[in-house]
């Protein structure tokens, strides 16, 4: 089975966030069991075959704290799951983005949302993802913070033409 691992602040080779190389990080999925393993672009998206993905995710950070000190979550999402939401975003979306979190549930939002301070519109929201858009392309996005605090865990976000590449990709 294929699976995709979204890491948090995790950008190849960034020395600052104790990122991994792409080397470094492929040998992290291998040496945890993974049968094949992919970086994706240069933001710490993985995709990789195992039969038991959240142990070779956990085996993966250990790796990876000993290897550099990465100690961030990673979410992990089956590809046919990837694949279909990539087929209903729209890729016109301004400033759109994908946030990616583990929720208990839910939050009760009526969407489209509009976070208080005026500059999130949350579009689409369940216990696994959101898509969200913001207003002003100079501030960026505040989505991670903001769903970070909504919903008590951790929260990564990748841009919509992203999640719609990554999709197209697994689709292949």
């Amino acid at each position: 089975m294929r699976h995709v691992a979204f890491f948090r602040n995790l950008n190849l080779g960034q020395a600052r966030s104790k990122s991994p190389t792409s080397a470094v990080l492929v040998s992290a999925f291998l040496t945890s069991g993974a049968r094949l393993a992919t970086s994706f672009q240069t933001n710490g998206t993985v995709v990789f075959e195992a039969d038991d993905p959240a142990a070779v995710v956990v085996g993966a950070r250990g790796v990876l704290a000993g290897a550099t000190g990465y100690a961030d979550v990673a979410v992990v999402r089956d590809a046919g799951w990837v694949v279909e939401l990539g087929g209903r975003l729209d890729p016109g979306l301004v400033n759109g983005e994908v946030a990616l979190f583990d929720a208990a549930s839910a939050p009760a939002l009526e969407v489209p949302w509009l976070d208080p301070s005026g500059s999130l519109t949350v579009v689409e929201i369940d216990a696994l993802h959101a898509v969200t858009s913001w207003a002003d392309p100079r501030t960026g996005s505040s989505a991670n913070p903001t769903l970070t605090r909504l919903l008590g865990v951790p929260v990564t976000c990748r841009g919509v033409p992203t999640m719609i590449r990554l999709a197209a990709r697994l689709a292949s």
